[in-house]
């Protein structure tokens, strides 16, 4: 746990409060600084071996663990999607769908599954799903702009069942089935979202998904290639997430 929370903040210094209570949120013992000292001691022995200096040092109020380009699969997983974003904003659309191919290989499972126990450590992991989610989220909308609704249609309907709540997903899920011809099953799609909003929210789609819908029902104009198909990140809607919809399948 120790490990897991410095390797969540890594190259920052994790103050001894944050690290007292992801260890023990439930009431730390008197002894509780003393013994992540200990624990520090055997991590810093199983990271750095007995010689002096090393990856695990004090800081002011915690402790760093240093990490190098290239060893942390969050870290770099952060900057390929970052850069299949950049891509995309410069229309180099097959650039960011392999950047972003590449980041999405990186996870191979739930953050954290075995920690979660820890409120502070959850966090964190929701944390790291919520970037794999908007990951997906902009590697399926770069493969749509292609036309390539097969190299999606695979995944995205099991997370759009574990994430109702994110208008992206609803509207690239919609946008795959409609380009492979599966009309009937994208105005479902529409439909089971509208109702979800209704019951959860008491709300509706927003604008941007109707117009979605809307050319759907005309003939599908303007689904594809970037300057006239998905929109921009920021005019999707913001929904809350249900507090029973929080979990997400996959992490690093």
């Amino acid at each position: 746990m120790l490990l897991a929370m410095l390797l969540c903040r890594p190259n920052t210094v994790v103050s001894v409060d944050v690290l007292v209570d992801a260890l023990w949120e439930d009431g730390p013992p008197r002894t509780a600084r003393k013994n992540v000292q200990v624990y520090v001691w055997a991590l810093r022995r199983l990271l750095d071996g007995v010689g002096a200096g090393g990856r695990l040092v004090r800081g002011v109020g915690g402790y760093l663990l240093s990490v190098d380009d290239g060893q942390l699969d969050s870290l770099r997983f952060r900057e390929l999607a970052d850069a299949g974003r950049e891509a995309a904003d410069k229309g180099e659309l097959p650039l960011a769908a392999a950047l972003l191919k590449r980041a999405l290989g990186l996870w191979n499972g739930p953050a954290l599954p075995e920690l979660r126990r820890s409120r502070a450590l959850s966090d964190e992991a929701e944390r790291l799903d919520l970037g794999y989610l908007q990951g997906y989220e902009d590697w399926a909308e770069a493969e749509l702009w292609l036309g390539n609704a097969r190299a999606v249609v695979g995944t995205i309907a099991e997370l759009t069942v574990l994430h109702p709540h994110r208008e992206r997903l609803r509207a690239a899920h919609m946008t795959t089935l409609f380009q492979l011809g599966r009309q009937t099953e994208a105005f479902a799609v529409y439909d089971d979202y509208r109702q979800f909003l209704a019951g959860e929210f008491g709300l509706g789609p927003s604008p941007v998904l109707e117009a979605r819908y809307r050319s759907m029902l005309a003939g599908g104009e303007n689904l594809t290639g970037r300057p006239r198909g998905l929109p921009a990140v920021q005019e999707w809607a913001e929904r809350p997430a249900p507090a029973t919809a929080r979990c997400v399948e996959t992490g690093p």
